[in-house]
């Protein structure tokens, strides 16, 4: 059996996931429910007074400490208002476990008690990231520490509630609020500029945000920026940070550079800087794009497939050479048909569907539909021709060109290409240059 010792705030968010009416909720909606059913958890911090009331924020709140513990994942109509929505953890499965019984919560010593490895490593690496985003609002007190070293310094006068922060020369950063990992491997960082793009900031300072990169013993173990005038145009709502390359996207692929400080603080502009693009700038129109219309919690299986494709077949690059003919550019799709735009040379494009598994191709029913003809695959799962031809050539000739006949792979972890010949169930390997 494991034993996790869990802070108060988390203990409290799971104690209350029984009454979790929504599969969207935020720190309002864990405030009246912890107020509602958990009273006696609430009002045990006799030594911080505003615990005991629920509505005051100005003193580190139990709204402030909820919003340090969970995770964002876009927006959603509530009535005649657009509001974000969120997660405990990166999904549900925390939650999940404790309504099966799989986790049994013990109060005496706010620890959650379980057998499942993978849930241990779960519930660890979210203990984890609460004090890694803990530690980060308290930007102050990093700074006392570091302020000379690192040239910048918190802006009282501008940003009172804002973890804003000034150069010498200057420039304003703001710290980007860490979402969490992305898929499975923990190797991917997704960042929230939920506090970036809100508000007047924009109005008042041109900012650029700051993505900090925690190390297990330091929160603020690595700063990097990314430019106000690189993010303006796509106006990404997240952004993500692979921790073995150091590439920056956005969910769905479009890449920004990362600076480290030391550059940001040589090169960036200063706050009075890009005035035409900041008075053009609407919050509201944002919140709008980001918006669905669905109440549950949207899964981004389609953006982690873009994030393999980029981060590991293409390590970054958008150009590359198949069958020498050079790809100079990719776009990727966020909605309809397929998933990238393989741009030539030449003018030409050639369609690419993204998948985690090749039989998802066909459990999502593209060979059924001509937005997917003359369509290439590419596939996190291992190269396997045999599971290739037992897949898609009983098909071939009832689909026709919806079957496709390239496929980008990994092949004992290389970069490869194939084309198949099914009427000899065999394939043939593309040159790939990159």
């Amino acid at each position: 059996m494991y034993k996790i010792k869990l802070q108060k705030i988390f203990f409290l968010a799971l104690e209350i996931s029984a009454h979790y009416k929504k599969s969207y909720f935020n720190t309002n909606d864990l405030v009246k429910l912890a107020n509602q059913y958990k009273l006696d958890l609430v009002r045990t911090r006799s030594d911080k007074k505003d615990y005991k009331y629920l509505d005051d924020t100005k003193f580190g709140g139990l709204r402030g400490n909820f919003s340090t513990l969970i995770t964002l994942k876009g927006f959603v109509k509530r009535g005649n208002q657009i509001v974000p929505f969120y997660s405990l953890g990166k999904d549900g499965r925390i939650v999940n476990a404790i309504s099966n019984g799989e986790i049994i919560l013990d109060s005496s010593d706010l620890s959650a008690n379980l057998t499942n490895e993978r849930l241990k490593d779960l519930i660890e690496t979210e203990v984890w990231l609460s004090k890694v985003r803990e530690d980060q609002a308290h930007i102050k007190v990093m700074l006392e520490k570091n302020h000379t070293e690192l040239g910048i310094r918190r802006d009282n006068d501008n940003f009172k509630k804002d973890s804003v922060v000034v150069s010498n020369k200057g420039q304003y950063f703001i710290r980007s609020l860490l979402n969490n990992f992305v898929g499975n491997g923990n190797n991917i960082f997704e960042y929230s500029l939920y506090n970036y793009w809100s508000g007047k900031k924009i109005f008042k300072k041109n900012i650029h945000p700051l993505l900090v990169i925690p190390s297990k013993e330091n929160s603020w173990n690595e700063i990097y920026a990314v430019k106000f005038e690189e993010l303006f145009e796509k106006q990404p709502m997240f952004l993500r940070v692979s921790l073995d390359s150091k590439i920056c996207t956005d969910r769905i692929g479009n890449i920004y550079n990362l600076y480290s400080l030391d550059r940001a603080l040589n090169d960036f502009s200063d706050g009075n800087a890009n005035i035409n693009s900041r008075l053009s700038y609407r919050w509201e129109e944002l919140k709008k794009r980001e918006c669905t219309n669905e109440t549950e919690i949207q899964k981004d299986t389609k953006q982690q497939e873009s994030w393999i494709f980029i981060d590991k077949f293409l390590k970054g690059k958008k150009n590359f050479s198949i069958e020498k003919k050079n790809v100079i550019d990719l776009s990727i799709s966020s909605s309809g048909g397929c998933d990238v735009l393989l741009k030539y040379s030449g003018g030409t494009v050639q369609r690419l569907e993204l998948e985690h598994d090749w039989k998802n191709y066909l459990d999502h029913k593209h060979h059924k539909s001509n937005a997917w003809s003359n369509a290439w695959l590419f596939a996190e799962q291992e190269w396997d021709p045999d599971l290739i031809i037992k897949l898609f050539q009983p098909l071939k000739e009832e689909y026709g060109n919806r079957i496709p006949d390239v496929f980008l792979c990994f092949d004992n972890g290389q970069r490869k290409a194939y084309r198949a010949n099914w009427g000899e169930q065999t394939f043939s390997e593309l040159h790939l240059v990159f």
